[in-house]
């Protein structure tokens, strides 16, 4: 069984020499996505609500584009820029999920600009 590569238009494309998300069998890993529009434009500069939306958003078009949904993500790893902002990003990104919630990481790091990046792991049944 192969790996495969996912791609859309629907959001941006990678900015470096990796895939945006690649299947392999029933399982989907999605790379670390940020706050960008489909043209890598960064979006909600400041906004920590307006960036996890649209990260949100990002992962969401990208597993759908593969065949999962977000009830099929199993894990994520979030990478904030002030962990002060955990609370609000936190209630955002409860609404893209439904108990059992994935399992999470959630970490304090510098990013390049922008407030929020995530990435996931999905497995359908």
């Amino acid at each position: 069984m192969s790996k495969k590569e996912i791609v859309t238009s629907e959001v941006h494309a990678p900015f470096g020499n990796y895939s945006a998300a690649v299947q392999k069998g029933n399982m989907l890993f999605i790379s670390g996505f940020g706050p960008f529009d489909a043209n890598q434009k960064l979006v909600g500069a400041g906004d920590i609500e307006a960036q996890t939306h649209l990260t949100m958003q990002n992962i969401k078009k990208t597993a759908e584009v593969a065949g999962f949904t977000m009830a099929d993500v199993v894990r994520s790893t979030v990478y904030l820029a002030d962990i002060k902002h955990w609370a609000v990003f936190n209630e955002i990104y409860g609404q893209y999920f439904e108990r059992p919630y994935p399992a999470r990481c959630v970490v304090e790091c510098k990013l390049n600009g922008f407030l929020v990046e995530i990435e996931c792991t999905a497995i359908k049944d």
